[in-house]
């Protein structure tokens, strides 16, 4: 060291000039690891977020399919809308041959309600004809 305080502190700056440049020579020669770190980080939180969503995905695939077959379980449950009895009465008729006479007396009764029925829409057409011409 120098023997005054300013040729001391000259030969520390010196120091540190030296220092400095041999610093920036070794970071242009290495890659900084900040740079490669954050890549790594960018890798494994990439690779952490498309695992978790590639999993999400097929954990509500499965829970669509298994909802999707319950429902379709659900569905073929047989479900009697008419009595028992009647259901028995026309598959006899089916199978016998009858069903003709049932199917005659059905047709007669649709016959005679939409007869009815025409019946009394025109004297509800009268009725407002008449109406109509009396104001």
């Amino acid at each position: 060291m120098g023997k005054s305080s300013a040729e001391t502190v000259r030969e520390i700056e010196a120091t540190r000039e030296r220092l400095d440049a041999e610093i920036q020579e070794l970071e242009h020669r290495l890659p900084p690891p900040a740079r490669w770190a954050k890549r790594l980080a960018g890798v494994a939180v990439g690779g952490g977020v498309a695992g978790s969503a590639f999993w999400f995905a097929v954990k509500r695939l499965r829970r669509t399919r298994k909802e999707k077959k319950a429902k379709q379980e659900a569905v073929n449950a047989v479900v009697q809308v008419i009595p028992e009895r009647w259901a028995e009465t026309v598959s006899a008729a089916l199978e016998d041959g009858t069903w003709k006479a049932w199917a005659g007396g059905i047709a007669a009764l649709w016959a005679l309600f939409r007869l009815a029925d025409i019946r009394q829409q025109r004297r509800t057409n009268r009725l407002l004809m008449m109406r109509t011409a009396t104001l």
